[in-house]
């Protein structure tokens, strides 16, 4: 897994704001993790607001919800510092911010042998 240096956080609260449908999930110890709405059966997606609100859907049902603020940590891989979305439930895990634009938003769960997750804007 690779850290890109942040964006501006600014920047980074303008591009996330939408719905995101989750696309892939890669890696894991020995890269072994592989999956997709095909292979889980499950159909995600994170609806971001503008005032700090996230919604997660599964297979179309609210299955979380709660707050989320921007902050920066250093990312364990390369050192440098990008930005997060920490999320108030404890159930849902924070997610660093690899790449974002407007139609793929890439993150990551900055742990070693930790996952890469894709989500393509609705």
């Amino acid at each position: 897994m690779s850290c890109s240096k942040h964006s501006d956080e600014a920047f980074i609260n303008q591009k996330i704001i939408g719905t995101w449908k989750w696309v892939k999930t890669d890696g894991g110890i020995a890269n072994n993790i592989h999956d997709t709405p095909a292979s889980t059966g499950n159909n995600i997606d994170l609806k971001i607001t503008d005032d700090n609100h996230y919604f997660f859907y599964t297979n179309g049902v609210l299955t979380s919800q709660g707050t989320y603020a921007i902050e920066i940590r250093n990312c364990i891989h390369d050192h440098t510092n990008k930005n997060v979305i920490n999320f108030s439930s404890l159930e849902d895990q924070d997610m660093m911010i690899e790449r974002v634009d407007d139609f793929t938003l890439e993150s990551s769960d900055d742990v070693y042998d930790g996952t890469v997750s894709i989500y393509s804007k609705i």
